[in-house]
């Protein structure tokens, strides 16, 4: 009798612990995505993962804290890793990347050399670096 029970008690505690963890890591999107709007970042491919599980013994009972990682962005096109701690439902820490302060941009680079001499780009008024495109001349052949 014992034999029959003990396996499918086993399996049906694995398979509670596997609903429980499944329920948390999506509790954990939530709270990502809330944090991602709350700071006007973009939660990248709308997942988390779990990058570290202990127990914290400093307060009675034990708790389990887990940390999850992620993917943000600021505008699209850079991806940086942002992380939360949850105790149970709860977030006791987040993580988020800094934003970058506005980098200065020289007015103009220096003449590039060669073997033919020196080459500077076209210059352009208004002070930016596009070069309008005109249209090429016909010639007769």
């Amino acid at each position: 009798m014992l034999e029959i029970w003990l396996p499918l008690f086993a399996i049906a505690g694995i398979a509670a612990w596997w609903y429980h963890a499944l329920r948390l890591r999506e509790r954990a999107v939530a709270h990502a995505r809330e944090l991602c709007e709350r700071h006007g970042l973009q939660l990248l491919d709308d997942s988390v993962a779990l990058h570290r599980l202990h127990i914290d013994w400093r307060y009675r009972p034990p708790r389990i804290t887990r940390e999850y990682r992620f993917d943000t962005s600021l505008g699209g096109n850079d991806r940086r890793t942002a992380s939360l701690m949850l105790q149970d439902d709860r977030v006791t820490s987040a993580r988020l990347p800094e934003r970058e302060p506005a980098t200065p941009v020289p007015d103009a680079a220096p003449p590039a050399t060669s073997a033919y001499g020196t080459w500077s780009p076209p210059t352009v008024p208004g002070g930016n670096n596009v070069v309008p495109i005109t249209r090429a001349r016909r010639t007769l052949h």
